[in-house]
């Protein structure tokens, strides 16, 4: 390779921000163990797909991509609650690939992003590889990490740019009420802040409690979700953005117009039509937070943080802080995500999605076992 002469141009904030993400295409389950770790669906997408799969023209993979039928699936999922158009969507390669269009909306010089912290890492990397400076407002570990809307307005300062919440909160499980969210879009709008609530899990939440209700009403509104948590379609990469008709303009002269294949189009659309299908994974959800409360009540190491019954994901902490509580939980044979990949929480954090109730009792165990102080391998080796 022939050797360069001087350095390449490349973005200072790139070259200096070191990536803090917990997602990887490479997944290390402990043997007989359970993967708690990625935010997918267990139960995995609508059982009425796989015939429209089967059903597929593939020559369609031939043109470009057209088909409307994820316009026509959003409308009938969001019937009663806003009525969307074509013009106030934009598609995009999952939810993660959604903020990086909306982020490169507002990026400018001097660019203020103000969030939460802990939240989805890949958002506060996403405003820092693109020379944003991100403002994080904790989340009180005197409230057991339950979000404060009036702190969190407080901070909302004329020389913020945008403001990050994603709902429910990602890695608490927490849901944020609408009334919050308005709080802070009303203080948004006098500073002239984009407000994005990053909805990734929140068809695990009542549709009435989302921003979607919203969104004809603030000029400054953005949400985001994705097909890859409810509907189990992580695979898919499918991930759309609803905003007013003049912030979508501008954000399609930074995308790919044919972001979104046809295939994922066509698929996306029909699972919007079986919203049941995650019903029913709610309630088990529900019923495993409750057994998983149940076994923390009797004094030991671990805690849960605030977190709604319904969503998938929550964390737990344990008492020590020199714990490496991932470490504890794969020798317990739980895959889960560690809280130093989230600001705002330690190696001694964790995330975990809930499983398939079938696996529970693995999880369940494990719970049980670091909780009570069973584990001879609840230390970090090197402390």
């Amino acid at each position: 390779m022939k050797e360069l002469k001087k350095e390449l141009k490349i973005s200072p904030s790139l070259r200096e921000q070191e990536k803090i993400s917990y997602a990887s295409d490479v997944i290390n389950v402990p043997e007989g163990g359970i993967d708690c770790n990625e935010g997918c669906n267990p139960y995995g997408f609508p059982p009425a797909l796989e015939e429209a799969m089967a059903d597929f023209d593939i020559k369609r993979f031939g043109p470009y991509p057209h088909s409307h039928a994820i316009y026509d699936g959003l409308r009938e999922y969001w019937k009663g609650y806003s009525d969307i158009e074509p013009e106030n969507v934009l598609l995009a390669d999952g939810s993660i690939s959604a903020l990086y269009v909306i982020f490169g909306l507002f990026q400018a010089p001097g660019a203020v992003v103000l969030g939460n912290a802990p939240t989805f890492s890949d958002a506060e990397m996403a405003a820092r590889m693109l020379g944003m400076e991100w403002r994080a407002v904790a989340l009180n570990p005197d409230r057991n990490y339950r979000f404060d809307p009036d702190a969190f307005v407080e901070q909302i300062t004329d020389d913020v740019t945008m403001i990050y919440i994603d709902n429910p909160n990602n890695p608490t499980g927490q849901v944020i009420n609408l009334y919050a969210i308005e709080k802070i879009l009303d203080r948004a709008l006098e500073v002239g802040a984009g407000v994005v609530i990053d909805e990734a899990y929140g068809d695990f939440m009542p549709n009435q409690n989302s921003a979607m209700t919203l969104t004809e009403e603030y000029p400054n509104l953005i949400m985001v979700r994705t097909m890859s948590k409810a509907f189990g379609l992580a695979g898919l990469r499918v991930g759309y953005i609803i905003a007013g008709k003049p912030i979508i303009r501008y954000m399609k002269k930074l995308r790919d117009p044919y972001m979104v294949s046809e295939f994922a189009r066509e698929m996306a659309g029909k699972a919007l039509m079986y919203p049941y299908h995650f019903w029913n994974n709610m309630l088990d959800f529900a019923k495993m937070k409750r057994e998983i409360r149940e076994a923390l009540k009797k004094a030991g190491h671990l805690s849960m943080a605030e977190t709604d019954d319904m969503v998938s994901i929550f964390v737990l902490y344990h008492d020590d802080p020199t714990v490496d509580l991932q470490k504890v939980f794969w020798e317990n044979k739980v895959l889960c995500v560690s809280g130093a990949d989230f600001a705002g929480m330690e190696r001694n954090f964790v995330r975990i999605r809930l499983p398939k109730m079938e696996d529970f009792p693995i999880l369940l165990e494990a719970v049980q076992r670091i909780h009570n102080g069973d584990s001879d391998k609840n230390k970090n080796p090197q402390g």
